[in-house]
């Protein structure tokens, strides 16, 4: 049993006929055939069904338990051919929270990859926790997060502070300053920014209900805001993308906001990747001079 027995499983699972198994694995039908005949051998189990006057091919309940260790057969098969490529190239992983995947990242990462083609930077998306975690085990050289947790080897600082704007139709009677006295609870929307934000919505605005709509992203709350009568309250970066996105909604500022979102990068202290400092560098420059936001 060796990785090419699950590469050929994969095949044949996928197509659903040997033909077009062989066909993608470069190999004739009939060393296919022998070469699974020999496996089914080997696991003691018949793994394929022929579907009576056709010629596809179906999996047995055997197969179907087999599916998922082939799946991560295949997997570190690609891992181990990934190792040569790593080994002579200058990689950079970045994990970041979605929000800043969305509103900060995009045009930094653009520029970087400009400006540093010797690097390849692999960006990927996780919960707070998940980034932390990332950098602790040492798969991860920085992290852009909204959530400050102690590790004993990782040191967060903080990059950026951000208001926090009121969003809401451009129909929407509200003007100038929005009192939070005014806002409706049924025609809210949430999204978790962070819990400070968390805790001040519990203490200004004392809704006895649970909101109606909470949400995870953004992009998932404009179906919402976009010609409704329905209203949130985002960090600055947010509802500036979310009025270029929809030009149907404004921003506000609020009497009593929450207080201003933090967003902090991360990294081991025992261990510092020179590509961090040139991301910095392009985020700073980039949001020097943006209204609303005060880097750190």
């Amino acid at each position: 049993m060796d990785l090419d027995d699950m590469k050929m499983i994969l095949a044949i699972a996928r197509s659903g006929s040997m033909t077009a198994a062989a066909r993608a694995l470069y190999v004739s039908q009939p060393a296919l055939s022998k070469r699974l005949n020999r496996f089914e051998q080997e696991v003691r189990a018949r793994l394929f069904e022929r579907i009576q006057g056709s010629r596809r091919m179906t999996l047995t309940p055997a197969g179907k338990m087999l599916i998922p260790f082939a799946e991560k057969w295949d997997s570190l098969r690609q891992d181990i051919g990934m190792l040569h490529d790593l080994s002579s190239r200058t990689h950079f992983f970045v994990d970041t929270v979605d929000t800043a995947a969305e509103t900060l990242l995009p045009d930094a990462v653009r520029r970087f990859c400009r400006d540093s083609p010797d690097t390849e930077m692999v960006v990927r998306r996780h919960s707070d926790r998940d980034c932390y975690a990332s950098l602790h085990d040492g798969t991860g050289d920085v992290a852009f997060v909204t959530q400050e947790h102690y590790y004993q080897n990782l040191a967060a600082s903080p990059l950026l502070r951000e208001e926090m704007l009121l969003i809401v139709p451009i129909s929407s009677p509200f003007d100038g300053t929005a009192d939070t006295g005014d806002l409706e609870w049924e025609k809210e929307i949430v999204i978790p920014w962070n819990n400070e934000f968390l805790r001040w919505r519990q203490d200004r605005l004392r809704f006895t209900r649970h909101p109606n709509v909470s949400l995870c992203s953004m992009s998932m709350a404009l179906p919402f805001l976009n010609g409704g009568e329905h209203w949130m309250i985002a960090p600055r970066t947010e509802a500036d993308r979310a009025v270029s996105l929809c030009p149907s909604l404004k921003c506000l500022p609020l009497n009593e906001p929450p207080p201003d979102r933090t967003v902090w990068w991360v990294e081991e202290i025992s261990r510092h990747h020179p590509a961090t400092d040139r991301l910095l560098d392009i985020l700073r420059r980039q949001m020097k001079d943006r209204e609303g936001v005060r880097l750190l």
